[in-house]
């Protein structure tokens, strides 16, 4: 997924569990951490591994389950010692959230492939890119784009493309946190 792709889907998920489990809204500093998790995984292993040659794979320790359940856990027992716990719970579920979205991107080659992009050391995936990290970024964003302007919208366009818009209408539903927040912010300076 792409960085906003991944913030739009931690934002669904992390929305979603705070309505199930505390029946409110998420507040936005939650919102930014989940989404600032959500793009950790990449930024972890794609400049390691297509501009560093440290990974053979865009696909290893940053989406890794096993490094999810350490970050996840050291993450969670930061937030615990403040007064702010549900940050660290956003931190988790944005984070996971990434692996859960990039294997909904793959799953059109199968389960299983979507699967072992998180399996990383035990599952090593063949080198997939080898132009650096902006020559890389650059054909990938290329390819979006040529699929946007072709309208060649793939079942995974028409997944984000739902996924956006049950995102938008629960922003709106959640009254539009982080920029609501934002507003009240200016306000308050402008006073």
């Amino acid at each position: 997924m792409w960085p906003w792709e991944s913030a739009i889907f931690a934002y669904l998920c992390y929305s979603a569990f705070v309505h199930v489990r505390h029946h409110e809204p998420p507040g936005g500093a939650a919102i930014v951490v989940a989404a600032v998790a959500s793009v950790v995984p990449d930024l972890i292993d794609k400049p390691l591994s297509w501009q560093y040659g440290v990974f053979r794979n865009g696909y290893a320790l940053g989406h890794s389950l096993f490094t999810s359940i350490l970050v996840i856990a050291v993450a969670h027992a930061l937030a615990r010692r403040t007064t702010r716990p549900r940050l660290g719970l956003a931190f988790g579920i944005g984070f996971l959230s990434h692996n859960v979205g990039d294997a909904l991107e793959h799953m059109n080659e199968g389960i299983r492939y979507g699967i072992e992009h998180m399996l990383w050391p035990v599952v090593v995936l063949p080198p997939d890119h080898d132009a650096g990290f902006t020559g890389t970024v650059g054909q990938l964003l290329a390819e979006y784009r040529a699929h946007l302007v072709h309208h060649d919208f793939t079942s995974y366009f028409v997944l984000v493309g739902a996924i956006s818009a049950c995102t938008l209408l629960l922003w709106a539903y959640d009254g539009f946190p982080v920029l609501r927040e934002l507003v009240v912010t200016v306000r308050r300076a402008v006073r």
